[in-house]
């Protein structure tokens, strides 16, 4: 969890955004807190046959609260037993949110138990069996990867959503260099990193912000959120049209497009720059030209100024 911190806080500075970063429970012996929480089914019951994002979230959540009480104002990071698992939630009314990796990831040939250790991991080349797998890959790409991850889906908490703009974005799949940051000659450079949108998301969010309204418990109003006009085959511009409204001001959205020929593209962020009412015609881009009869998504993310998200989906069609 060191990693974790440290590349949050060093993102964070990078995008100039004034924070003490991420916050851990601690035990009273000064140990980062850790709950065992033993499943009552076996494995098939929380994924699901086939795999079900949504069942393995909603089950496993159920009794991690049962063991460890309710989660407000705090996140829960799960290493979960079930398998190669790596999903997230946010859970924004509570200022919370469920994020779940395979709990493989604590073998001792994968993740070490000091900083100095980890990051001489990052490094070396000795074949390990893969997290939840059985076939060998060198130490060093399965180590980044997999503590790269936990990074990768606490962000979705945070507010973020997928952005495949840039190979080295966290909320693509930059993390697999995660070691790229620990080493003294390629760390300058920022060789894996959070977008400007994603991390000024994650500094309105409460678990970074140092200042906001704890009255305000009202998440922004997204009014409207749709398709302007039916998107043609062959186009790559979109317009979407828009209407919010937050009583104590609008902060950062972003736009995710799934569909189009690549999954996930980040295609529009904005700052509103603490205004009440944001109404109008959107204009996104498509990663590709779009195709008739492809299913065409769109999910926005929007905090207020207090770090209130609020989330909305667009689901459409490509007209020939």
């Amino acid at each position: 969890m060191r990693v974790v911190a440290d590349v949050y806080r060093r993102e964070m500075k990078a995008n100039r955004h004034q924070t003490r970063g991420l916050d851990f429970e601690f035990a009273e012996d000064g140990r980062l807190r850790v709950h065992l929480v033993k499943a009552k089914h076996p494995s098939t019951f929380y994924t699901g046959e086939p795999f079900d994002v949504d069942r393995l979230l909603n089950t496993q959540q159920q009794e991690i609260w049962e063991t460890t009480g309710y989660s407000r104002n705090r996140p829960t990071l799960v290493f979960s037993e079930a398998g190669a698992v790596a999903e997230a939630r946010p859970l924004p009314h509570v200022y919370s949110g469920l994020a779940c990796v395979s709990g493989d990831i604590f073998r001792d040939e994968v993740t070490a138990s000091t900083i100095e250790e980890q990051i001489r991991y990052f490094m070396d080349q000795t074949p390990v069996r893969r997290v939840a797998g059985e076939d060998e890959r060198p130490r060093n790409r399965e180590s980044q990867t997999s503590n790269g991850v936990l990074i990768h889906e606490l962000g979705h908490i945070f507010g973020m959503l997928h952005d495949t703009r840039d190979p080295r974005n966290i909320m693509m799949r930059g993390y697999d260099h995660l070691g790229q940051m620990f080493d003294h000659e390629t760390a300058p450079g920022r060789p894996v990193r959070f977008s400007p949108a994603h991390a000024r998301m994650a500094a309105f969010s409460r678990f970074f912000s140092e200042s906001f309204d704890k009255s305000d418990t009202e998440a922004p109003l997204i009014e409207e959120f749709k398709i302007a006009s039916p998107p043609k085959a062959g186009e790559k511009t979109v317009k979407l049209s828009i209407k919010m409204s937050d009583g104590k001001g609008l902060g950062p959205l972003v736009i995710l497009q799934r569909g189009g020929g690549q999954i996930d593209a980040l295609v529009r962020d904005l700052s509103l720059k603490g205004a009440r009412k944001r109404a109008g015609i959107l204009t996104v881009t498509a990663p590709r030209p779009l195709v008739a009869g492809q299913p065409l998504i769109y999910i926005v993310n929007l905090f207020d100024v207090n770090g209130n998200l609020s989330q909305s989906v667009i689901n459409s069609q490509v007209i020939p």
